[in-house]
């Protein structure tokens, strides 16, 4: 009996192995460009003028803050919004928008999101949007999907969505 389960179990992961053979590997670069021009094509439906990053990030800045940008390795404290292009809120650390949206988790713990630049394990867009924030300043930002969960997507996010976050730069130590 414990043969058949083995050969089933062999047989199963030999027909995942053949069927992953036939899935073209990730192209990030091919996936940025598509990324951007729905990012543009977003921005441009919305009347919204952005600037745009090397990294690909479109932004606007909404409040200029004080002070230097942040630098690799700096620890910051922020507050944000992730929203999907449609509008929907996906995730907030603040805790009043969480409750009103109906997304609130009693057992989150809601306070400012603080990171080391460069060192945390939080996705590569969020970074660098947020060294694009001087202290007190405001952003939003449009994330491609390469600089986010790419092609694996994440609990609501879906695999090759672009994201919008609002950030708030409320200190660097």
């Amino acid at each position: 009996m414990k043969w058949i389960k083995g050969i089933m179990v062999t047989l199963v992961l030999m027909g995942a192995m053949a069927c992953n053979e036939d899935v073209e590997p990730y192209d990030a670069e091919a996936q940025l460009q598509i990324d951007g021009a729905k990012i543009d094509h977003h921005l441009s439906t919305k009347g919204l003028q952005a600037q745009k990053s090397q990294s690909g990030i479109r932004y606007i800045i909404t409040t200029e803050g004080t002070g230097e940008l942040p630098k690799q390795g700096e620890k910051v404290k922020v507050n944000y919004k992730l929203y999907r292009f449609s509008g929907e809120l996906l995730d907030t650390n603040i805790e009043s928008l969480a409750k009103d949206k109906n997304i609130y988790n009693p057992q989150r713990d809601y306070k400012p999101l603080e990171f080391q630049l460069g060192y945390a394990d939080i996705i590569p867009g969020f970074q660098l949007s947020t060294y694009l924030l001087k202290e007190g300043g405001e952003g939003d930002f449009y994330i491609p999907s390469v600089l986010a969960y790419r092609n694996a997507g994440a609990g609501k996010i879906y695999p090759n969505e672009n994201l919008n976050f609002k950030i708030e730069l409320i200190e660097i130590n």
